[in-house]
């Protein structure tokens, strides 16, 4: 099993990550500037309750499962991550900060339960994808701009296998039926068609928002809002300002008016 290693972030907070070293960057301090720092998956939604339910899809090792817990302590999440090194990393997280109120998910999510190929990225972890041809043509856009070989050994992957599933059946599992669902947070480097096909009407009627990361958006977004306009949700989408040159991912929410 990859190590986890217990690191600072930020300069405040500790967390453990399974991420080697990155000649780059520090994947860990990305994702704490993105979701403690500037709000992302919230700040166009509408105020959630004092104690949500909230699913963090693609949860990496758990940062916005931290963030919920900690501006919403009686909230309750289902984090749903397939590599099984960053869900150690959650696991070791919520023990680090004695957090209970969240199910965590070994598995991947999709239309129908299987198994399938996962290529983990030891570099950078949250970037770890069953859709293998949109990361390596990020690669090849950032190539661009920095050394080739450094950015070679940022990409190196291994291929894992990894049982995906229903969305609406974990929830069967983690939930009463009934219990409405204040946010579906997903970031799950372009398997969100297939996640979205694996929700239930029934489970559908309990969704009030989503924050939805949208990979090879030219060509999926128009159709991801679509099916969430024709499912009765107020739809906005991050301008491509937003989203460095090159790389086509756009971040979508979705609300109930």
């Amino acid at each position: 099993m990859t190590a986890l290693h217990l690191v600072e972030v930020a300069g405040e907070l500790t967390c453990y990550t399974p991420a080697v070293e990155n000649p780059f960057l520090s994947e860990a301090d990305l994702i704490y500037e993105e979701v403690f720092r500037r709000n992302t998956y919230l700040r166009r939604l509408k105020p959630i309750g004092p104690d949500p339910f909230v699913v963090d899809a693609g949860a990496n090792i758990g940062l916005f499962t931290l963030f919920i817990k900690r501006h919403y302590p009686g909230a309750s999440v289902v984090a749903v991550e397939p590599i099984p090194c960053n869900a150690e990393a959650i696991r070791a997280n919520l023990r680090l900060y004695g957090l209970s109120g969240v199910t965590v998910h070994a598995e991947g999510l999709s239309d129908k339960a299987d198994t399938v190929d996962f290529h983990f990225f030891p570099s950078m972890p949250g970037n770890s994808t069953a859709h293998l041809g949109g990361k390596l043509a990020d690669r090849d856009t950032i190539a661009a701009y920095v050394d080739r070989d450094l950015l070679d050994q940022v990409y190196r992957y291994d291929t894992i296998r990894v049982p995906v599933r229903p969305l609406s059946e974990i929830l069967r599992e983690s939930a009463s039926p009934e219990l409405p669902i204040d946010l579906v947070k997903m970031d799950i480097e372009g398997g969100e068609e297939a996640a979205l096909d694996g929700i239930d009407e029934r489970d559908w009627s309990r969704i009030r928002q989503l924050a939805l990361e949208v990979h090879k958006s030219r060509e999926t977004l128009d159709r991801l809002t679509e099916k969430l306009r024709a499912k009765g949700f107020a739809v906005t989408v991050q301008d491509p300002g937003g989203t460095p040159q090159g790389i086509d991912n756009r971040l979508l929410y979705a609300s109930r008016p």
